[in-house]
């Protein structure tokens, strides 16, 4: 048998055998999450005051869309994931931003992704930010 180092441990990745296998009953679980999902990012998103919202492309280039473009993805979506993001940014040097995490009530940013399909290829994702632009300071003229 192999010595393994902490080391090994630490920074190998999993083989095969220690990866969960999604079954049917998984794939049928996730996707009847998905409208409810789809539902608490919506409420999440019309909190007051109410987040500015945007789909993402591939290049991270955001476009302002309403809630009904989240809502008419619904059908296409097999597996969708919430989280959200809470910063405080720091001025590092010239338009460098430094982002230490903090807690708050409101997060700065809520994201969803919605999976389209099981091998986790296509994606779409949507981020809502919070209107309160001081929690990017970069995007602000004061910032410059």
């Amino acid at each position: 048998m192999r010595n393994i180092s902490v080391r090994d441990r630490l920074f190998s990745y999993p083989t095969v055998e220690d990866q969960l296998i999604r079954l049917d009953e998984d794939r049928a679980t996730l996707a009847q999450a998905v409208p409810e999902i789809i539902k608490y990012f919506v409420s999440l998103v019309q909190m007051q005051p109410a987040y500015r919202l945007f789909l993402v492309d591939q290049e991270e280039q955001k476009t302002s869309v309403s809630v009904t473009a989240v809502e008419n993805t619904a059908s296409k979506t097999v597996i969708a994931e919430v989280y959200t993001e809470f910063y405080n940014w720091k001025l590092t040097g010239a338009n460098c931003w430094r982002g230490k995490s903090v807690g708050r009530l409101d997060p700065d940013k809520i994201c969803l992704t919605l999976h389209l399909d099981w091998d986790e290829n296509e994606f779409i994702f949507f981020e809502a930010q919070h209107p309160d632009l001081s929690r990017f300071p970069w995007a602000t003229e004061a910032a410059y």
